[in-house]
């Protein structure tokens, strides 16, 4: 029933949706800051702290991982994997409310690799939309899709 509510709540959205304020906008921008923090760190642990937990996360188009502990463990696995320094900017476009408590935000986000002259070079793109939830006086990730963009290069 659950995933039910979920998806018509998404269908219904836009029709729903009204401009977040400055407070929410900012919140929203601090968890996007806090997002690339934990992932430049390859911090997995801080970054599941940012997602509610029963988050959903699907990156690229593959499988749906569920739960913050699963999206923790996917994290992991990814940092222990990477090699070099890299970097993810985040750059929302726009946050909606849909009530309260439930932001739909569209962001571009950056993977960039430092090279070893000191400059960044672009390593892969991505759109992302999220649903973030509020929880006390902040948000979190309740449910993100990253789609793999072409590079402009």
């Amino acid at each position: 029933m659950k995933p039910l509510i979920f998806t018509l709540a998404l269908l219904a959205a836009p029709a729903l949706a009204k401009p977040a304020t400055p407070s929410d906008q900012a919140g929203l921008k601090a968890l996007a800051e806090a997002a690339d923090a934990a992932w430049n760190a390859k911090d997995a642990a801080r970054m599941a702290t940012l997602y509610t937990p029963d988050a959903s996360l699907r990156m690229a188009g593959g499988q749906p991982i569920e739960g913050r502990t699963a999206i923790q463990s996917q994290f992991d696995r990814n940092f222990a994997a990477r090699q070099g320094e890299f970097r993810h900017v985040t750059e929302m476009d726009r946050a909606e409310l849909v009530d309260p408590n439930l932001a739909f935000t569209d962001a571009g986000v950056r993977v960039e690799q430092k090279q070893a002259d000191g400059s960044w070079k672009l390593m892969r793109s991505f759109r992302n939309v999220t649903v973030a939830r509020r929880e006390g006086s902040s948000w979190k990730l309740q449910s993100v899709r990253a789609f793999l963009a072409p590079n402009p290069n």
